[in-house]
């Protein structure tokens, strides 16, 4: 299918145009078929009363009531739904909360219905009133609680911690490849990058996740991820699943649409629960399930065109400018242009060779999804059942990914009091892989990839090499040249990710409960790489000879969790309990194996090569944990809260001296609102909250407390195969533990905006880290635990009404955070340093220790640099490094999220953003190197702009290759300021007229035109040139999609 849908930017406008104006059509016609009248407004979840129904002039049969629609608070509701039960009969609320409805006057009672979103819907009886006024109740079973774990449900207005809730509806129309994506900029706190500092170089680079910064030095700071109440296998201390060539994320496993909430945990009153896994944070996900109410089924289908967007791709020399440059530079090191490597032969004819490579390895993207479900249910049995397809072609070409989903979540009810729960869920992941990093643009484009003729991939170029002042060209592979790879490897790799989660819950009085609960999960992943004799990958000893490599990783996991939970009101107390007892077991086998020497490319299989041509390893870890858990929470009058928490837990990872620990929190809130001398006419919402406890990391490397041993015929002791010790035991090893303090104030103002304020300071002590010790006891590093840091941030989030109109409304939601790291001590107080960056007492993790650029010597063109005392030198010195506060932490970081609803459409649009920070680029390190190494590889744009002769003013020094000067090395020339805000995703949707609807058998039907990624801005950006837009993600440009999604449901 891959190109068979390409739309020009203006023809997809004419699309949008036309659909949008169809809709409108559709709008109008039902309006005006809904009848006229100022007191018959048309709702799109509703057919309202005719005109004949709200006709002034009154018969005998009918006669009106009047009413006004009030809040808990007694605040008027807008847009209020009234109907008349049993018909289609009904009208909206005006902006004071009132209505006049027209019913039948039979004599007898006429049921009216009241409905809101966010609240409860209440049926009224009239019977001979001509006014009534009605209170509605909030509806604490739709935004109103919070899931915390462990079969704890809190009120929003109890919790005294700090916890963000995404709805599914807010999930809707965004990216669906993997689920830690679909969150990037919707939570406050949260971070997702591609690698430390976006410098992954690689398309399908891993995802990073930072919940309130890095809480750890080596440890793993991704937080713990829990699907319906069963921790999740998402990788190693990185997020990596460990032993394959390629990795894919295990989060790539969970279909979005089968979500219903997602629930963000970030503190110690809402993380201590989780113990030992829950310092970077806790991502609870909730998946859908079936209901009391008649079956519904619904079908989606979603299609999108990607493609590079341009005005983020890395700018590189084209042939003419690359020819000149690089002459310059063979000419400036002092070699004869005589001598000059590229010259035109019968081989390659580099005078008209002009390569666009970023054209031969990008390519227009396409991703398709559908997704069948069905949910419903009687008293005793409710069911949710749903499958799911998805694939993308990315826009890097050669890397596929396609998902095949199932899940079931089934509750059966044996009597009052005693249910069960099975859900089942399997993934079927099939990719395919392309690993290229920065041949796509330092590959020169004077090189064809093709011979002569033209289609046959080009394995050499003649050229000189090796000799300065003479040209002697010989044969040179072409090892830059990855389009052979691409399309005659095997890059193969099926993963099945299969689930179990049962349950069995009994409830033998109101809100006194027990569960017993077992969940598994296992993850298995097939490898299968085969370099081709045909390409120079393929190649052993320089001969023709194919390699395969097979490479399989299997994790299980499971756990079984027994707990009481007591939830219960008390006049105006309630008071909640829990009591549990957990056990978990993990555990990962990898197999390796590869041969080589193949007949042809058509045998791949290991088996059919020499035996001696083959060898393999294995490998197994696997860890256990038992936790004894608590909770005891209490609520006065909706005004005071408390929240305990603790958790004891042992850990087979550590050594014998500290396998235990615990950890507790404590956390209180005070709603001042509904205190008694509470008055206002602004603020309808004042709570404080605070909590304090401890969290704590376990996940390391499973031998760092015992130690290994590396087994290999390499040392082999008397014909027999020998040990060698590969890691020191450290028995002492023991937890890493976070202190955790959180204070939060929400504000409601006038009914129509919200503000909740928190701020927090975290503190990790005993941090896990490799250092040196005696080499009496080991040459290498030893994990031990060292040091202490300190995370400490606010976390602002805005949600407002800015209009409510029975047509028109506009909500904003804006979240801005700021998270300041540092660390507080180290062993010894020893720095460490990692080239660029820096681990010092008092300053950030990761700061970055550069050599600061002074500019070009106009004289000479030579570079300079600024010494520790701030002086000019021409003399490089790794020693000049200084740190100076720059770190790649942004100051403010978040997103702004806008919908507006018109009648049956409604547009949202994300802006993600980023102020502040800065990032260390290695992409300009390598490729403005002042033509160090141009005959190998290309040069940006901006390696033009250089000094060439006395008294110019450049910005680049002069060129020479193979110079001396290390004007690359290590320093701040490369530090861009992080700054950008990026056009996440927008949303353009069209609910049909319910009218229309029901005539084509159907409850709902909606169309949606999305765009994911569509612009991005930083204040540097110029056209046609680079700048931190172009080099942010390593070279590689952003994906830019845009996609229509069908929605129906039965």
């Amino acid at each position: 299918m891959k190109g068979a849908f390409i739309v020009s930017h203006t023809g997809f406008r004419r699309i949008l145009r036309r659909t949008i104006l169809l809709m409108c059509a559709l709008t109008i016609a039902d309006a005006s078929l809904a009848g006229g009248g100022n007191s018959t407004p048309y709702s799109g979840n509703y057919r309202l009363a005719s005109s004949e129904a709200q006709s002034t002039s009154q018969s005998a049969t009918t006669r009106e009531i009047s009413g006004q629609i009030f809040d808990a608070q007694g605040i008027p509701l807008i847009g209020a739904t009234v109907m008349i039960k049993g018909t289609s009969k009904g009208i909206h609320t005006d902006t004071d909360g009132k209505f006049t409805l027209t019913i039948p006057n039979t004599g007898k009672v006429v049921i009216l219905v009241v409905s809101y979103v966010g609240m409860k819907p209440r049926e009224i009886g009239i019977t001979t009133q001509e006014t009534i006024k009605i209170k509605l109740e909030p509806d604490t079973e739709i935004d109103e609680v919070v899931v915390t774990g462990y079969g704890v449900v809190q009120r929003r207005e109890d919790l005294v911690g700090s916890a963000y809730q995404v709805s599914s509806k807010k999930l809707e129309l965004m990216p669906v490849s993997r689920v830690d994506n679909l969150l990037d900029g919707m939570v406050p706190g949260m971070q997702v990058s591609k690698g430390f500092n976006n410098s992954d170089e690689s398309m399908r680079a891993r995802l990073t996740v930072r919940i309130r910064g890095d809480a750890s030095l080596s440890a793993s700071n991704e937080p713990l991820w829990v699907v319906d109440g069963a921790p999740i296998y998402t990788g190693g201390i990185t997020g990596l699943s460990i032993g394959t060539e390629y990795t894919i994320s295990p989060l790539s496993f969970i279909n979005p649409n089968d979500i219903e909430s997602i629930t963000v945990l970030k503190d110690a009153s809402t993380t201590a629960l989780y113990g030992a896994d829950g310092a970077n944070g806790v991502i609870l996900i909730t998946t859908k399930k079936g209901r009391m109410e008649k079956t519904n089924i619904n079908v989606s289908f979603k299609y999108g065109v990607a493609f590079a967007n341009e005005s983020t791709r890395y700018k590189m020399l084209n042939a003419s400018q690359y020819m000149e440059y690089a002459q310059e530079a063979w000419v400036n090191a002092g070699y004869p242009i005589s001598a000059f490597p590229y010259q035109d032969s019968e081989y390659n004819s580099y005078s008209t060779t002009d390569t666009q490579w970023h054209k031969l390895y990008l390519d227009t993207g396409q991703t398709f999804q559908v997704d069948l479900s069905a949910s419903g249910g009687t008293k005793r049995m409710k069911n949710y059942i749903s499958a799911g397809y998805y694939s993308e072609d990315m826009i890097l070409k050669g890397n596929k990914q396609q998902r095949i989903s199932l899940r079931s979540n089934s509750t059966y009810t044996f009597f009052d009091g005693l249910e069960a729960t099975l859900i089942l869920s399997g993934t079927y992941n099939i990719n395919d892989t392309f690993p290229s990093t920065r041949n796509y643009y330092e590959t020169l484009p004077i090189f064809s990839p093709y011979e002569n003729d033209g289609h046959t991939y080009r394995l050499y170029n003649y050229y000189s090499r090796d000799s300065f002042f003479e040209y002697k060209p010989t044969q040179v592979k072409f090892t830059s040249n990855d389009l052979p790879e691409r399309d005659q490897n095997d890059n193969r790799q099926r993963a099945l990710n299969a689930s179990i989660n049962a349950s069995l819950k009994w409830e033998p009085i109101k809100g006194l409960s027990a569960t017993t609960q077992f969940v598994s999960n296992y993850i298995g992943t097939y490898e299968a790489l085969y370099y081709a004799r045909t390409n120079l990958s393929g190649y052993y000893a320089n001969e023709p000879s194919g390699i395969s490599r097979r490479s399989g990783v299997f994790n299980l996991n499971w756990a079984s969790v027994n707990r009481i939970n007591f939830d219960r009101e008390f006049g105006k107390h309630r008071i909640g309990a829990l009591a549990g007892i957990e056990f978990k077991h993990e555990e990962g086998r990898n197999l390796y194996v590869s041969g080589y020497d193949f007949i042809n490319d058509q045998i791949k299989e290991i088996a059919y090569v020499p035996s001696a041509n083959i060898s393999g390893s294995s490998n197994t870890t696997y860890s256990r944990s038992l936790s004894y858990l608590g909770q005891v929470s209490y609520a006065f009058d909706n005004r005071y809260y408390m929240t305990v928490n603790a958790r004891r837990q042992g850990f087979s990872a550590f050594g014998e001296y500290s396998r235990w620990a615990t950890f507790a929190s404590v956390g209180i809130g005070w709603s001042i609102h509904n205190e008694k001398f509470f008055r206002s006419n602004i603020f309808d919402t004042l709570k404080l909250k605070a909590s304090y406890g401890t969290s704590g990391n376990s996940r390391v490397d499973t031998s760092s407390a015992y130690g290994t041993y590396s087994l290999s015929s390499s040392y082999s002791y008397q014909g027999n195969i020998g040990a060698k010790q590969s890691a020191v035991s450290n028995p002492g090893l023991t937890w890493e533990t976070t202190y955790m303090t959180n204070v939060g104030l929400s504000v409601g103002l006038c009914k129509r905006v919200m503000v909740d304020f928190e701020f927090y300071n975290n503190v990790t002590t005993d941090m896990l880290t490799e250092s040196r010790v005696s080499s009496i006891i080991s040459e290498d590093a030893v994990m031990r635990n060292v040091g202490k840091m300190r995370n400490r941030g606010y976390e602002i989030t805005i949600t407002s009404a800015n209009i409510v109109h029975k047509d028109f409304s506009w909500q904003t939601e804006l979240n801005i955070a700021h998270n300041q790291n540092k660390i507080l001590s180290l062993y010894e107080g020893i720095t460490k340093s990692f080239g660029e960056r820096v681990w010092e007492v008092g300053r950030a993790k990761n700061e970055w220790s550069l050599i600061r650029w002074a500019g070009i010597d106009p004289a000479d063109g030579r570079p300079m640099w600024y010494d520790k005392r701030g002086n000019i030198t021409k003399v490089y010195n790794y020693d000049n490094r200084v740190s100076d506060g720059r770190t790649p932490n942004p100051d403010v970081f978040g997103s702004m999220t806008n919908i507006l609803r018109w009648k049956e459409f409604s547009l949202r649009f994300m802006l993600n953003y980023t102020i502040g920070g800065w990032q260390y680029t290695a992409l300009d390190r390598y490729t403005l190197n002042s033509g160090y190494d141009i005959i190998e590889s290309n040069a940006p744009l901006e390696a033009l702009n250089h000094w060439t002769a006395p008294g110019e003013l450049a910005t680049s020094p002069r060129i020479a290759y193979k110079n001396d000067m290390k004007a690359t090395s290590y320093t701040d020339r490369f530090l861009h300021r992080m700054t950008n805000i990026r056009l996440q995703n927008i949303a353009l949707t069209y609910s049909f007229p319910k009218r229309l609807c029901k005539k084509l058998r159907m409850e709902a039907m909606s169309i949606s035109l999305v765009g994911d990624n569509v612009y991005l801005w930083t204040p540097d950006q110029k056209r046609g040139k680079n700048s931190y837009k172009t080099i942010m993600n390593s070279g590689y440009p952003m994906t830019t999609t845009y996609s229509a999604n069908l929605s129906i449901t039965f």
